[in-house]
């Protein structure tokens, strides 16, 4: 039987009950990461709606809401498409944006506020 070790990745800004949960399996060197992401996805389904309801509002910065995008989705998109979303130049790199809101609509769609 593997031995495992347990471990949690916790924010100041998530709550620790929402926080990612990872487990390393110290035989294989296999390990996961998992994170409830439904608190997420009604974030999303409620801005909508209020976007349905009040239309858009015109903000300060000319932005509108792309995405509610949680960390472990984040981690995903990095691993599997070399996205850094936490990345300090990310929001203004057009290529990259762009290809965001393509994985967002085709593999995140519940996520996607704006498109």
């Amino acid at each position: 039987m593997s031995k495992r070790s347990e471990f949690v990745f916790n924010s100041a800004t998530i709550n620790p009950k929402e926080s990612i949960k990872a487990g390393f399996d110290l035989a294989t060197g296999n390990w996961e990461a998992i994170q409830d992401v439904s608190q997420y996805k009604k974030h999303a389904q409620l801005e909508k709606e209020k976007q349905e309801y009040f239309g858009l509002k015109k903000n300060k910065s000319g932005f509108r809401k792309m995405a509610t995008v949680p960390d472990i989705v984040a981690i995903k998109i990095k691993e599997d498409h070399g996205i850094d979303l936490h990345s300090t130049t990310f929001m203004r790199d057009k290529d990259r944006m762009k290809k965001l809101k393509y994985i967002l609509k085709t593999e995140y769609p519940e996520l996607l506020i704006n498109s």
